[in-house]
């Protein structure tokens, strides 16, 4: 873990913008800048508001992928800044807290198709097809299978060979669907933030739990709570399996600043996959966790980049660990794959 990331804390004063020198190493980091190179729409920009306390849309428009803060020379902690500045709005607040519930998103989301309304419209675009969440409990289990909000309704099939994969393995497993606070935390949402990762804090109480979806993974971690990633899990149960197969590889933004990324990749290299790099890999996939249906304009410019990179890699099956990604990347025409579902299915369904 880069030392300048520390567990969760509350900044009273913030002051997190002073440790700002202005080199702009951030700025070829940060998505936003490169599909506008507009200082507004830049870290350093968004800092120097901060500083001077005046208003910017800047603020709103960042992704908070923070890939900035790998790149900062000074170790600005700029997750935690935006944190703190930020306020959520009440749309996004009323998004956020249904997605906390992903059996009712699903039922939202499918009785809305059809209705007149852009953002809907838009919603449907990314998700043609939603799925009931999968409910599951062994009797007396000992490992919980934590796929995520979004993961649970974009993804379902591959929440079901992730669970079908770790039983084959032995455990008894509970399939606990919720929200790790994520996007809460992004929008400056303390409250509910908090509250949500204190509520995981009392249901992982004393178990085993697998997180299915790597930036939840990472954010959990971040605020102080014991989760395995599902690319962690794998690494230590696989034992001679190998897959003929050639694939590219998307590094979802937080994973990567917390190098889960690199398990993922362990797990690649362990199965005998054959890899292409895409051009920089950890570039952000356009989604920004709900941010694609909330500026559309700018992911689908930072989308169109990320596609270009994957396409000069010659492959389309991208391994995506991140359902956000995972939408993203097929939007634009690409087939994503969990390590779950590479774990799954046979070789000649991915041809």
């Amino acid at each position: 873990m880069p030392t300048h990331i520390r567990h969760h804390e509350v900044d009273v004063g913030m002051g997190l913008e002073d440790t700002c020198v202005h080199c702009g190493f951030c700025l070829e980091a940060c998505p936003t800048y490169v599909v506008t190179r507009s200082e507004i729409h830049s870290p350093r920009g968004r800092i120097t508001s901060v500083r001077l306390a005046v208003q910017s849309e800047g603020i709103e428009t960042c992704m908070f992928c923070r890939r900035c803060e790998l790149a900062c020379p000074s170790g600005v902690e700029y997750g935690k800044l935006i944190h703190n500045v930020r306020k959520e709005a009440p749309l996004k607040k009323a998004v956020n807290v249904i997605m906390e519930k992903p059996s009712i998103a699903f039922r939202l989301i499918r009785s809305s198709k059809g209705l007149n309304s852009p953002l809907l419209k838009r919603v449907h675009s990314l998700l043609p097809s939603v799925e009931k969440p999968l409910e599951y409990r062994d009797e007396s289990p000992d490992l919980i299978l934590f796929p995520g909000c979004l993961m649970s309704i974009s993804f379902r099939k591959t929440v079901e060979r992730a669970l079908n994969f770790i039983k084959s393995k032995g455990y008894k497993v509970e399939v606990v669907n919720g929200c790790c606070g994520l996007s809460h935390y992004s929008e400056g949402d303390k409250d509910r933030s908090e509250f949500l990762i204190r509520g995981l804090k009392e249901k992982f109480r004393g178990r085993r739990v697998v997180s299915l979806s790597s930036n939840c993974t990472a954010h959990m971690r971040e605020m102080g709570l014991q989760v395995e990633d599902f690319s962690e899990f794998a690494l230590n149960e696989l034992k001679d399996e190998k897959i003929n197969l050639t694939v590219t590889l998307h590094d979802p933004c937080h994973a990567n600043l917390l190098g889960i990324n690199k398990t993922t990749r362990r797990v690649i290299e362990r199965l005998g996959i054959n890899v292409r790099e895409m051009d920089e890999p950890s570039f952000e996939c356009g989604a920004g966790g709900g941010y694609f249906i909330y500026h559309p304009e700018i992911a689908d410019r930072v989308m169109e980049i990320k596609a270009e990179k994957v396409k000069k890699s010659g492959v389309n099956l991208v391994v995506s660990t991140n359902p956000a990604c995972s939408i993203a990347l097929a939007f634009k025409g690409f087939r994503p794959i969990h390590l779950a579902d590479l774990l799954s299915i046979e070789t000649h369904e991915l041809r």
